[in-house]
Formats: structure tokens, C-alpha cells, sequence
């Protein structure tokens, strides 16, 4: 019952946050957190009660702890590995295609050994030595979990529908090899072409510089497309110097309160990117003071996974706070898990 009241709290904290910031990435995390661990330890609750009733349900509840999730989780392992192979095959051979197996191999290695190590103690390896693969086990499993919480808060941002009228949609721009627009890039065009012909007025921002292997910005060839969907010339605002989300939104900002002509109101901004990189982009516009939210457009499923674990770390360096924190929560653990009672 106590951890139930303490993941409570998390859950509230969270949402106190989330519902002033929805963007937060602190907020988030801890709701998810919260509701995560929540669900697991009600959910162990509800199998010892099961268990308590009959002998039949006994057998039952041990099928599940030692079979079932034992399989799920052997499964999960697999198909991060398998998925790697598919990326390889369709994308090339590059070490962020790899990301996917590494979290699978990962996973196969540390919790086996987290929970062998715990199981034994250290009356068979030097105390010293055992703190310290205890503490690289941990670590390694939080952050996995942590990666759990993001997926979850990732979900729950985008699942809340916008349906006010929107001023102006902010298309993100990705890497292109001619002027003609690849699919992931095209998808978010789309995807600012849906929530355009239901804002009619709305105006496109396309945003996006050259880069040292790009034939032309990636501004000019979203444009280029946009034209070709029959999209006005005159709903197009072209961004072409930026190189990274920040700076998307930092010069779109700038665009958008240049062409702005209504001063009773601010106007309303939206996003335009893959799903797996919405929460990010969100991210981004809040730290430059933009009031805008992100709408996602579907990605290819074998590309999925290795794309949020890339936005994942990505997001474990920008907030090197967070990330510095929960290491040290994993080293005060062992630290007081070792001090004499």
C-alpha cells in the first residue's frame, strides 16, 4: 500500500505540471513514471489476490509470473533484434540502423544478470566489485524503463486531438537527395495539407535549409511539392536557413509574427512532423518561446523503433539534469543497499 500512495503522488505532481505545461519534459516523465510503476504494482496486487482464492488460481497466477511475461519479454528482445535486420535491409547499414538490436541485446543481457548478481549478493565477488556492477545493472535498467515512460508520454501528447482553428502550420523539414521530396518528408507535408484544407486560411510555413549534401533547401523542395497539391502560393511562407528543430522554430517564430496582421489575438500555431519526433519538436518550440503544438504523420513501422530510441538519447542530452539525477538516484541506492542495518 505504500508504494500505491507514493505512485499516486507521482501521478499528481505530474499532472499538476502537465496541466500548466503540457510540453514539459520533467512533468511528463514523472506522470508516466508514476503511472507506469502504479499499474505494474496494482496489477502484482490484483495476482497475489487472485492467487488467495483457490489452488486452480494459484497454478494460473504461476503461469503468468514464470511463463507468459518471461515469453512477452523474450519476444520484445527478439523483435528489436529482427527489427534491425529489416532496417538494414531497407534504409542501409548505418550505426543508428544498429540501435534497435543494441536495446534488444541489451535488454537479453542486464536483466538476467541484474537479477542473478541481487539473487546471490556478494558472498561470491568482491563487495566493491559487486557495487559497482550493481550500480552499471541498474542504471542500464532504469534508463530502459525511463525509455518505457518516454514512449508513454510520447503517446498521451499526441493523443489529445486539436480541433481549434489554426493560423499557421509549421512543416518541419528532413534530409532530401533531389528536389523532389523522399516519403518521411512527404508524409509531414501531408499531414500540413490535412489540417490546412480544414483551416483554409491558414498559412504553411515550409522550414528548412540546404545542407552540405542537399542539391537545394529543403524549404524549396517542400514548396515545390506543396505547389503541386494545388496549395496557393500565397499560403506559403518559405524558412530555408535553418539546420536543426531549434532553429525551425526559432526562424518560423520569426516569420509568423512578421506576417501576423491581427493584434487583438496571438495566433494559433501548429507543427507539422513525424510521430516519433512530435514530442521533441514540442520540446523545442517551448524553449523558443513558441506557442505551438505538434501534429504527427505516420511512419513506416520497421523505422519506428530505431527512431525513438534515437529521439530518446537525443533527449538524454539535451536535458543532461534529468539524465545526471537518475544516475546519482541509482548510486545513492547502492550506497544506502549497502550500509549495515
Amino acid at each position: 500500500m505504500p508504494f500505491v500512495i507514493v505512485f499516486c503522488v507521482f501521478v499528481i505532481i505530474g499532472s499538476l505540471i502537465l496541466l500548466k505545461e503540457r510540453r514539459s519534459f520533467f512533468g511528463g516523465m514523472i506522470f508516466a513514471f508514476g503511472g507506469l510503476f502504479l499499474t505494474l504494482t496494482l496489477l502484482m496486487m490484483g495476482l497475489l489476490k487472485v492467487s488467495e482464492i483457490s489452488a486452480n488460481s494459484s497454478t494460473l497466477v504461476l503461469i503468468i509470473v514464470y511463463a507468459l511475461v518471461p515469453l512477452l519479454f523474450l519476444g520484445m528482445c527478439v523483435f528489436f533484434i529482427f527489427n534491425t535486420h529489416t532496417m538494414q535491409t531497407k534504409e542501409g547499414r548505418s550505426v543508428t540502423a544498429k540501435l534497435s538490436a543494441l536495446l534488444g541485446i541489451n535488454l537479453l543481457i542486464t536483466v538476467p544478470a541484474f537479477f542473478y548478481l541481487w539473487s546471490v549478493g556478494s558472498s561470491k565477488i568482491p563487495a566493491l566489485f559487486f557495487s559497482f556492477l550493481i550500480f552499471v545493472l541498474l542504471s542500464d535498467l532504469l534508463f530502459s524503463f525511463l525509455f518505457t515512460c518516454y514512449l508513454f508520454y510520447s503517446w498521451m501528447y499526441q493523443m489529445i486531438p486539436i480541433k481549434k482553428k489554426v493560423d499557421y502550420i509549421i512543416t518541419l523539414g528532413s534530409g532530401i537527395t533531389s528536389e523532389n521530396v523522399p516519403p518521411l518528408l512527404k508524409s509531414r507535408l501531408d499531414k500540413a495539407i490535412e489540417y490546412y484544407h480544414k483551416n483554409p486560411k491558414a498559412k504553411i510555413i515550409v522550414s528548412g535549409g540546404q545542407g552540405a549534401d542537399e542539391p537545394v533547401s529543403e524549404a524549396f523542395a517542400m514548396k515545390k511539392y506543396l505547389l503541386s497539391q494545388n496549395i496557393p502560393e500565397t499560403q506559403i511562407l518559405v524558412e530555408d536557413q535553418s539546420t536543426t528543430t531549434f532553429e525551425n522554430m526559432s526562424f518560423s517564430k520569426k516569420i509568423i509574427f512578421e506576417d501576423w496582421m491581427v493584434e487583438k489575438r496571438e495566433p494559433t500555431i501548429l507543427f507539422s512532423t513525424n510521430n516519433y519526433h512530435v514530442l521533441r519538436g514540442a520540446l523545442y518550440a517551448r524553449k523558443a518561446h513558441l506557442k505551438a503544438e505538434g501534429v504527427g504523420a505516420p511512419t513506416a513501422m520497421y523505422f519506428l523503433p530505431t527512431a525513438l530510441i534515437r529521439e530518446y538519447i537525443a533527449l538524454l542530452t539535451q536535458y543532461k539534469w534529468f539524465t545526471l539525477s537518475m544516475i546519482l538516484i541509482c548510486l545513492a541506492f547502492v550506497i544506502y543497499s549497502q550500509l549495515p542495518i
